[in-house]
């Protein structure tokens, strides 16, 4: 059973990375809900970079010290959580004022998903901090984001590509801003 889910997990990471575009074709047309998503997709792959980020901090620190290791697993998945719900809503939101048609749950897939490449560089980073040249890697998440926002959101033709980008922007900002407020209270702490 434990094999077979991370398997899945593996495999579904794979398929996102890889040919984001029959990804997102067969997640239109999946039946998975988003409970299932949460739990069999996003909080393992969570839990790895929190470990990651533990294990990374804990063996850089001269004395082990498991504080700040843990501070700083906490923030990570900290970071995460906010990103998705603020991407979430936000990319809910501008649907309407770009004159489409909001979908939830269409929504909801398109960020989890979309988050797969920061999620797996920061499985990279936090364990070997002194790659954080990598980090631009995670920009791949934003062309599975336009791959996906094409394909399972309804929007006017010539709005698409506009609103895109403006989603595009506004999470980057978000996750920058979240990312340094949350780094700054690490740091504050210790």
């Amino acid at each position: 059973m434990e094999a077979r889910f991370f398997q899945k997990i593996i495999s579904t990471i794979k398929e996102n990375i890889l040919n984001p575009k029959e990804f997102w074709k067969a997640r239109k047309e999946t039946t998975e809900t988003h409970f299932q998503s949460i739990t069999e997709f996003f909080i393992p792959i969570l839990a790895v970079v929190a470990a990651a980020v533990f294990l990374g901090e804990f063996f850089r620190s001269a004395h082990f010290y498991m504080g700040t290791a843990v501070l700083k697993a906490i923030r990570e998945v900290l970071l995460f959580v906010l990103q998705y719900l603020l991407a979430v809503y936000f990319t809910n939101e501008l649907i309407k004022t770009f004159k489409g048609e909001k979908n939830m749950a269409a929504v909801r897939k398109l960020v989890l998903f979309s988050l797969t490449p920061f999620l797996l560089v920061s499985i990279l980073t936090g364990l070997f901090q002194f790659l954080y040249v990598l980090d631009i890697l995670g920009i791949y998440s934003f062309y599975i984001f336009w791959i996906g926002a094409n394909e399972l959101l309804e929007l006017p033709k010539e709005k698409k590509d506009s609103y895109i980008i403006i989603t595009i922007l506004v999470n980057f900002f978000v996750f920058s801003f979240l990312s340094i407020l949350l780094s700054k209270l690490v740091t504050a702490y210790f």
